[in-house]
């Protein structure tokens, strides 16, 4: 029988715990002799440096790693020694410090000292409690489920956002809500059920998105049902663009706040690759490294979200790394996050301000350190969004699409592969302004995104190329599967019903497709598309044009 996701990491940590506990005994060892011998030669006296900094190190990550009583012991023998290194450092005379050294370990610092090895026998149970791995499908469909009484506002739900790409189930009770329904991502619910606060079954919506169809806007109501973890709220009519465009904006939120891209520096390699395993098994993309000289090129290779950094490795400096990097615009709003034993506040904050976001002394546990990455990933990337994604559908704006779209043309030059560049444009939407707003018109925008994000895949690229214009690149895609996946979304957009207030209406859209290896530069291929496009559109609309060799 296989074993399970965290069977494998319980068994990562183990054999990290192992390599720190054969590391650190040679390492104690070590010191014990080096603070005897400074006692005894002053010629070894600046070997207390040393001897601080390992118990520097030692109070930060043995506690991670399973020992908590030998970090706390090494914490007490740390600030025990302190002074003395500091004078070390000052240039105090030897003599004077050997004196202070003696005095030290004949009050009780020897046994201590020597008594440190013995915290090595005595280590925390492995916990994986933390780790909650989620199997992720293979075409990255979600999970929609629908409690309704009102069976065929259900059904009209589920036929609607089956459009988008979801699968959704529907179901009248929530009694029907059984436990093999575990692969629900999120949940929509008549207000009606939420009635009894007891039910048995109400703690599983603590744990996913939701949404209630209520038509009750009063205060008690409205705050009665955020009480019982309800996300969004709305009415009770059948609006499958707006519901969709809610239903995509939790599902975005809870995916983001589950992953992101965390950069870690240190050179405590057993503490380093601690934090990697912890952080990958929680669903994060890593990249770690003892070498601080590094982290220019691995920065601008990996481009995280966050970077984790200690303070103090080696002969680099955590605080001047930070503001080496302060140096280049595109590093100005990385989140840098210092890890340290320092438990001074004042020096976490002169730290913090010399480069750094945030702070977090060590030791750290793995829970934490996961939900700290999460957290900070998350807000990175809502930052970025601002500066990088259209506001109103959360798609790249024009430059950064066309940025893509030139990225991908070079590679198909490298590599030879066939890609596809699209333009899409909403058919005769200036009526829809004219006739039911602008905020109907964002909506019908807002819904095409939406239908283009969950239909398309994570590969593909996906730009508002201005107003209702759309520009969409698919990788690694031949001409005629581009024509058909365009084809089937072309149909299915129309066939959604929008809220004009007094009316229903329906929208289609047009598009001219081109391939990027037939142009010798990404721009061109965009112009066919383009002109495919407006040939499309002059043909009757509402379909897809192949760029060919007569308007190219």
């Amino acid at each position: 029988m296989p074993e399970s996701p965290s069977s494998e990491v319980r068994k990562k940590l183990e054999t990290l715990r192992n390599r720190f506990q054969d590391k650190t005994i040679g390492e104690i060892e070590g010191l014990v002799a080096s603070i005897f011998s400074a006692s005894q030669h002053q010629e070894t006296i600046d070997e207390l440096v040393a001897a601080y900094q390992l118990l520097h190190r030692l109070a930060g990550s043995a506690g991670t790693l399973g020992f908590t009583q030998l970090g706390e012991q090494a914490r007490t023998l740390e600030l025990a020694i302190k002074p003395l290194a500091d004078q070390v450092t000052e240039g105090i005379e030897k003599h004077h410090i050997q004196l202070q050294l003696k005095e030290l370990l004949a009050g009780g610092f020897d046994k201590d000292l020597i008594g440190l090895r013995s915290f090595l026998g005595v280590a925390d149970p492995v916990s994986t409690g933390w780790h909650k791995p989620t199997p992720v499908e293979s075409d990255n469909q979600f999970v929609l489920l629908i409690l309704d009484p009102d069976q065929q506002h259900g059904h009209l739900v589920s036929q609607g956002l089956a459009l988008y790409g979801y699968e959704v189930r529907s179901l009248s009770s929530a009694e029907q809500w059984t436990d093999s329904m575990d692969d629900v991502d999120l949940v929509m619910i008549r207000d009606t059920l939420l009635q009894d606060e007891g039910a048995s079954w109400l703690p599983r919506l603590h744990k996913l998105p939701v949404i209630c169809f209520s038509e009750a806007h009063d205060f008690a109501t409205r705050y009665r049902l955020a009480r019982l973890n309800v996300d969004a709220c709305i009415d009770g009519a059948l609006d499958i663009p707006a519901l969709a465009d809610q239903v995509e904006q939790l599902l975005a939120e809870g995916v983001a706040t589950l992953s992101g891209k965390v950069m870690i520096v240190d050179d405590d390699r057993e503490l380093l690759e601690h934090y990697r395993v912890v952080l990958t098994s929680g669903g994060m993309q890593v990249r770690a490294f003892d070498d601080p000289s590094r982290l220019l090129s691995e920065l601008a290779e990996f481009r995280p979200d966050i970077l984790l950094m200690d303070v103090q490795m080696g002969q680099y400096d955590g605080p001047i790394l930070a503001r080496m990097l302060r140096f280049q615009a595109e590093w100005l709003s990385l989140p840098i996050i210092f890890f340290s034993s320092e438990a001074n506040r004042d020096l976490q904050l002169d730290v913090l301000a010399r480069g750094g976001d945030d702070f977090v002394t060590k030791p750290v546990s793995d829970e934490f350190l996961l939900r700290t990455a999460r957290i900070r990933c998350f807000r990175a990337r809502q930052l970025d969004k601002l500066v990088s994604l259209d506001s109103l559908t959360g798609l790249l704006k024009h430059a950064l699409a066309k940025t893509e779209l030139n990225r991908e043309h070079a590679r198909c030059t490298r590599s030879g592969h066939s890609s596809v560049v699209a333009m899409l444009d909403l058919d005769h939407f200036k009526q829809v302004n004219d006739s039911y707003g602008h905020g109907v018109g964002d909506m019908v925008i807002k819904a095409l995104s939406n239908l283009l994000r969950h239909r398309l895949r994570n590969t593909d690229i996906i730009g508002r190329y201005g107003g209702e214009e759309f520009v969409v690149v698919l990788p690694e895609c031949s001409l005629e599967k581009a024509v058909e996946v365009l084809e089937a979304l072309n149909q299915d957009f129309a066939r959604l019903v929008f809220n004009g207030g007094s009316e229903e209406f329906a929208v289609t859209f047009s598009a001219g497709v081109a391939a990027l290896n037939d142009y010798e530069t990404g721009e061109e291929a965009i112009d066919a598309a383009d002109r495919a496009l407006y040939q499309r559109k002059r043909a009757g609309r509402n379909g897809v044009t192949v760029a060919t060799a007569e308007h190219s």
